[in-house]
């Protein structure tokens, strides 16, 4: 009899017990971010936003957008990331897999004051949170006067004029699809004249990198004389190196991009997170540490600020749906003719 009624209580505790282990687990959210700076900006901006609103601390994780994605396939609604920053492609992938909730100004109320060209793409799984610019950064001291636009910039490297000492984005890396497909815009949407230039570099490319921070790396130690790089990181650079230079080349440069998701089953107070990396503080504080453009409307930046991000009339908004279609060939030819 003894031992029944202690069954029955620890039972009775058991059950108890886990209802108040499951509010526990939904006041602790794990959040996403890229390391350096972008670490930095999640730390002192979005996270100090979501502490001031809620009194809890986010756990920031730094993971690349493929791992954040395998570990959301891995655990469809019941996920151990509530708060994902994504590429543009895999936000549209996430949504389309259902493991992303939608974004609605109930739930995110300055999502109200980002306009739907951010947004639309990803049909509000997602939203872009910054964006930026692939351009170019050169040493200034070896080539005084670069060229003024892609195609013939592309010709002189093929020509050997610099030398091995440039280095592109792989199509391996997550947004070398995207540069792929902005070049095909430069040659009349033809694919096939894309690769035949990227084969042409390759005698005279250093290498076609896939580690932004290897690529920054080689380019700070002067092995190369020419990037393409993102404009943020190469504007602050040349600012800290007065031997860089970066410039945009005519006739402008496709549109990279962070997205901004809450997976599905992700706690509601996941969306506090959100609403804060979109306020208008956090977005300004955001762009003064990361150096690119953001996307809440109400947010003026300061004249030095303002002169040193890409406005968003000088960059083209990829087609996304198209480039998902293209990659698997994409890929496979790169394999083949390229890497």
């Amino acid at each position: 009899m003894r031992d029944s009624i202690r069954r029955l209580a620890a039972a009775s505790v058991l059950l108890i017990a886990l209802p108040v282990a499951g509010a526990l687990a939904q006041d602790k959210i794990v959040v996403t971010s890229s390391g350096g700076v972008w670490l930095d900006s999640a730390k002192n901006n979005f996270a100090t936003c979501f502490k001031e609103r809620t009194g809890k601390d986010p756990e920031i994780l730094v993971s690349a957008s493929n791992e954040i994605m395998q570990r959301l396939r891995a655990s469809p609604g019941n996920p151990p990331i509530h708060v994902a920053v994504l590429s543009e492609i895999d936000a549209i992938r996430a949504g389309q897999e259902g493991l992303l909730d939608k974004l609605t100004v109930e739930k995110v109320p300055n999502l109200k004051d980002v306009p739907e060209v951010f947004r639309k793409q990803w049909n509000d799984f997602a939203t872009i949170q910054n964006f930026g610019a692939m351009i170019v950064m050169v040493n200034g001291e070896k080539v005084p006067n670069p060229p003024q636009d892609w195609k013939t910039l592309i010709d002189e490297v093929i020509a050997g004029k610099y030398g091995k000492r440039v280095s592109f984005p792989s199509l391996t890396m997550p947004w070398g699809p995207m540069f792929t497909w902005f070049l095909t815009t430069l040659y009349d949407g033809s694919e096939d004249v894309v690769f035949q230039k990227y084969k042409a570099m390759l005698p005279n490319m250093a290498k076609y990198w896939v580690s932004p921070v290897d690529a920054l790396n080689m380019f700070a130690a002067k092995e190369i004389d020419i990037l393409v790089y993102w404009d943020g990181r190469a504007y602050a650079f040349a600012e800290e190196n007065k031997w860089a230079k970066a410039y945009i080349p005519a006739p402008g440069a496709f549109q990279s991009a962070a997205m901004l998701a809450k997976p599905k089953g992700a706690p509601e107070l996941a969306w506090q997170y959100v609403d804060c990396v979109l306020s208008p503080k956090a977005q300004l504080g955001h762009s003064h540490t990361v150096k690119y453009p953001i996307v809440n409307s109400k947010v003026e930046y300061p004249a030095d600020l303002k002169a040193i991000l890409t406005p968003l009339e000088k960059v083209r908004q990829p087609d996304f749906a198209r480039i998902i279609e293209r990659v698997p060939n994409w890929l496979d030819r790169w394999n083949r003719e390229i890497r």
